[in-house]
């Protein structure tokens, strides 16, 4: 299970009970958290824990001209899909009436999701908006089809899993808790010099 851990944590996996059990479970011991954390430490990454999500993930120990392409690209991965991403938790609590955002563990029963949309043009008219860009991007019409549409790609991208293939209830991971941390991260450094590229990551983001 060592293996099977590090390669996820490398590849930039958010170990959380709901995504990834076997190599969750596996953390949880200290001894095999001492393991990979030496092994990371070579490598100049840290293990860290995410206490709001109960989640690990690996950060660099510093920025420097070896890691700081790498960084580079992971903010411009993160630009195209943060805004979208953002909209769509938008959208769900709008359409869930509640003030409690997803996070890991959370649970959604699309099923229920559909009779909102159908007889609200609002919702319908952000949907429509929200899947005209990627990674959300359909030519479907039907508010139902752009909704099975969509929790499939988050399904892909790491962010819901179901336990069963064919289920409608999909269980959010602690990679929505990530999005929240970016977000404070993004307010925080108005304060702090940054790198251009991602000074103009952060002007483009906040809103």
């Amino acid at each position: 299970m060592f293996k099977q851990t590090i390669q996820k944590l490398l590849t930039g996996e958010i170990i959380c009970e709901t995504a990834f059990a076997d190599q969750f479970e596996y953390l949880r011991a200290s001894e095999n958290r001492e393991r990979v954390e030496d092994f990371l430490a070579n490598l100049d990454r840290n293990l860290t824990y995410l206490d709001s999500a109960d989640a690990y993930y690996v950060t660099f120990q510093q920025v420097d001209q070896e890691n700081s392409s790498e960084l580079t690209q992971l903010f411009l991965e993160m630009r195209s899909s943060f805004r979208p991403l953002v909209e769509f938790l938008e959208l769900l609590l709008t359409a869930t009436q509640t003030d409690l955002p997803l996070r890991a563990k959370s649970m959604v029963n699309i099923n229920s999701l559909f009779d909102c949309f159908e007889h609200d043009q609002t919702l319908r008219e952000h949907l429509r908006r929200l899947t005209s860009i990627k990674p959300f991007k359909t030519n479907k019409l039907e508010s139902r089809e752009q909704l099975v549409f969509i929790f499939q790609k988050l399904e892909e991208m790491g962010y819901l899993v179901r336990k069963n293939t064919g289920s409608s209830r999909y269980y959010a991971t602690a990679r929505f808790d990530l999005i929240y941390l970016l977000i404070e991260f993004l307010n925080d450094s108005e304060r702090v010099e940054l790198p251009e590229v991602i000074e103009q990551t952060q002007e483009e983001l906040l809103f």
